[in-house]
């Protein structure tokens, strides 16, 4: 990359960055006894790119790995480098996935009028492999939770449902993404699930429901069956709730 690439790559991330910072307040606020202060002023987030580029080539990494501001971006969520002052003084920089939906996604439990637990059999990118799990996704911009849990119910699993009980909010990695995501019940006849997933489920990686006792989804969690964080968090809220049977004996 030459060295004016290198600068608008450098100046269009912190542009994105202050353009964040308009939209978002609320994530660069510096609360008392914040262990890690972002740092607003340019000489100091420019004395901490700078030490942290240093690092990095030493590191045999390059040097953009010190570069302050939105450093990718997408539809979903943007990833943003903050120059920051940990707690012993150092100045370095720490990295944060932010959501472009500011209201977060949503993940719902779908539960059958005979009492069964619906999951679906989800192949991931991230970890290239299957999973049983319930509906989840992103929220779209401008999209309420109940919304997102309504259109992944639709997109996912084909039925559309708008009684739902929420079951509360969950931070799915308070070490990397900024947010949280909300939880949901949804109750479903047994006639709203077809045999197999639409088309558009099957795009999304998608190759089968299953629906199951209480009791065997008891099993596929404590036989580590199940390992999706937002599975087995909606689980134990609507445990915990008392919305789901308790285990007997």
């Amino acid at each position: 990359m030459s060295a004016y690439d290198r600068a608008t790559t450098k100046l269009a991330a912190r542009t994105e960055y202050e353009a964040l910072r308009t939209r978002r307040p609320e994530l660069f606020v510096n609360p008392p006894g914040a262990a890690f202060e972002i740092l607003l002023d340019r000489a100091d987030q420019q004395r901490a790119s700078d030490e942290m580029s240093r690092v990095a080539v030493a590191a045999g990494l390059p040097e953009s790995t010190g570069d302050i501001g939105v450093v990718y971006r997408d539809a979903y969520f943007s990833l943003v480098r903050d120059a920051v002052r940990f707690a012993n003084g150092r100045l370095g920089t720490y990295i944060r996935i932010v959501p472009a939906s500011a209201s977060g996604g949503a993940a719902v439990l779908p539960l059958l009028a005979d009492g069964r637990v619906v999951l679906l059999h989800h192949f991931r990118h991230a970890d290239r492999d299957w999973h049983w799990e319930f509906p989840r996704g992103f929220g779209d911009p401008g999209e309420d939770g109940p919304g997102t849990a309504a259109r992944e119910l639709q997109e996912e699993l084909g039925v559309h449902v708008v009684d739902f009980t929420y079951l509360g909010a969950v931070s799915p990695d308070t070490g990397l993404r900024v947010g949280v995501d909300h939880l949901y019940l949804a109750r479903i006849g047994t006639t709203q699930l077809t045999e197999r997933p639409a088309q558009g489920a099957r795009a999304e990686g998608i190759d089968a429901y299953l629906a199951v006792p209480q009791a065997e989804f008891r099993a596929m969690v404590a036989d580590r069956r199940i390992s999706d964080a937002y599975t087995l968090s909606a689980y134990a809220l609507a445990m915990a709730q008392g919305l789901l049977e308790a285990a007997k004996g």
